[in-house]
């Protein structure tokens, strides 16, 4: 393993970032926004200050002085992120900054000198400066995360008690060069990030369908389906999957088998979708929805909330490794992970969603 100091840190702030997506998953929409008294941040506010520091400090990163003029940082700590959406807005953008920024480094530039506020700082003092101090917001964070969910609480690191066991398995390996996020970040798509990426697929979907007319939620061109119908499409596929995940885990083996191979990335598995719906599609028959009446509409999304939950419950039986132990086959796809179909459930709403928009436009 060859890694220099960029790539390291590119890994711990990955890492760090991992952390408080797991955190933001385990609160509710209201805790997210929860200010102890005045003299504390919320959840919420302390993203918006890690986004307006990283859009500051990580723009013309080499070429201009860290603190941007239009920057505000007391605007920064005003409570006043209203919802799950937006703060994640800003915590996306704050991050691809940086990453940006990074990824256009060597270790070979590591000596040269940027500025902060005047401040003459080599780009390793630049890093290791935010490698501390976007942790240090990161922990407050889970800290904050861990008093509201107090015994609910799941931990994101080694849980209490678990210890020896740990360090069993780490040494009855032979020493090797590794990086402590190894097996980490393997997969971003973790079963809470997950979590959070379903609820926002598919409220998505229900929104866009909730609001649309009565005419235009069943209009369709001949021998396509409606907006209705494409909703109603992705809740057989989203039954689908909890049944599946309902099962117990010794039946899917001896249905379906194992899997051999690490999971693929999101983006991966985006490709491989849109290549497989460049090249057409046709739905089973068991996913093919039938004919539906605006009236119902109200009924279908309670149904389809239902289902959704019954993935999301399902789910949190699943361990890590076991999301990727097992294999679930998709009529199109050919053989998935089960981590895999759960992130095409999240790129299948997705998809349908643009559908629904494009044929009620």
């Amino acid at each position: 393993m060859d890694l220099g100091h960029i790539a390291s840190a590119r890994k711990q702030f990955a890492y760090y970032k991992l952390l408080g997506e797991k955190t933001f998953a385990q609160l509710s929409d209201d805790e997210l926004f929860l200010q102890h008294n005045a003299d504390t941040n919320s959840v919420a506010t302390i993203v918006k200050h890690l986004w307006g520091n990283m859009r500051s400090r990580w723009t013309d990163f080499l070429t201009s002085d860290g603190e941007k003029d239009w920057r505000d940082r007391e605007a920064e700590f005003d409570n006043d992120v209203r919802t799950r959406e937006a703060m994640l807005a800003l915590w996306e953008e704050g991050w691809g900054c940086l990453f940006t920024a990074l990824d256009g480094l060597t270790d070979d530039d590591l000596g040269r000198i940027i500025h902060i506020r005047n401040e003459g700082h080599t780009v390793l003092e630049a890093i290791n400066r935010q490698l501390a101090h976007y942790p240090y917001h990161v922990g407050q964070i889970v800290h904050i995360g861990k008093l509201l969910r107090g015994t609910d609480w799941k931990s994101l690191s080694i849980p209490r008690g678990g210890s020896a066991a740990f360090n069993a398995d780490k040494f009855s390996k032979p020493k090797h060069r590794g990086h402590f996020t190894d097996g980490v970040l393997t997969h971003a798509h973790t079963a809470p990030l997950l979590v959070e990426e379903l609820r926002a697929a598919h409220e998505g979907l229900w929104t866009l369908v909730n609001a649309l007319e009565p005419a235009k939620a069943t209009a369709a061109e001949p021998d396509k389906w409606n907006a209705l119908q494409h909703m109603v499409h992705i809740h057989l596929g989203v039954k689908a999957m909890a049944n599946y995940l309902g099962l117990p885990q010794a039946a899917i083996a001896e249905k379906f088998g194992r899997m051999d191979r690490p999971s693929m990335t999101m983006d991966a598995l985006k490709q491989k979708y849109s290549d497989r719906l460049a090249q057409g599609v046709v739905p089973p028959d068991r996913f093919t929805p039938a004919a539906v009446r605006a009236e119902d509409r109200d009924e279908l999304i309670d149904g389809g909330r239902a289902e959704l939950e019954r993935l999301i419950g399902a789910l949190d039986a699943w361990s890590e490794e076991e999301l990727d132990a097992f294999m679930c086959p998709h009529p199109a796809m050919g053989p998935l992970t089960a981590r895999e179909m759960v992130m095409f459930t999240v790129l299948h709403a997705e998809h349908h969603t643009r559908s629904i928009a494009r044929i009620t436009a």
